[in-house]
């Protein structure tokens, strides 16, 4: 099978930018990610990514610093290149989830600080604060296993692919 249609490769990337927006980023980050996890080759100019995801400049210029602020993909520079040029960045998406659980963590703090600010009562606050509480620990106790496992995994099809 060949590559994909130009037409193809745009309703992938603008799919991309829908779930994106779903999940509370802008279209636009989503679009500039797609185009970047898809492209060959993977690093691409502010130029080509203004082409391949037809935006202007500026909103490239905008949205990637938003993605490499966070920490999605990276600016780098090509030997013999006088342009900068970015790429997904190695590991991104097991940092993502770190860094969502350390945000976690700050609300599994604010569901403690209530149990103790607020009376204890039956269903009221102290229940959902207490559930809330109870998801985070979990979460935190369950996800340093399971994002390792996830590495291994990742470790072994990279070598057998």
């Amino acid at each position: 099978m060949g590559r994909p249609s130009t037409s193809e490769t745009h309703d992938y990337i603008e799919r991309w930018g829908m779930v994106f927006e779903e999940l509370g980023g802008t279209r636009m980050m989503g679009k500039i990610l797609g185009w970047l996890i898809i492209c060959e080759p993977p690093e691409q100019s502010a130029a080509d990514i203004t082409l391949a995801v037809n935006a202007s400049a500026g909103t490239v210029s905008m949205t990637t610093r938003a993605l490499v602020q966070a920490a999605m993909i990276e600016k780098i520079g090509l030997p013999g290149k006088r342009s900068a040029y970015y790429r997904v960045r190695p590991g991104m998406w097991a940092s993502l989830m770190n860094a969502r659980m350390a945000r976690m963590h700050v609300l599994g703090q604010l569901a403690d600080e209530g149990l103790e600010t607020f009376p204890e009562s039956d269903g009221g606050p102290n229940e959902r604060l207490q559930e809330i509480g109870s998801y985070i620990r979990f979460i935190e106790r369950e996800f340093p296993a399971l994002l390792e496992r996830w590495v291994e995994e990742w470790e072994k099809e990279k070598r057998s692919s």
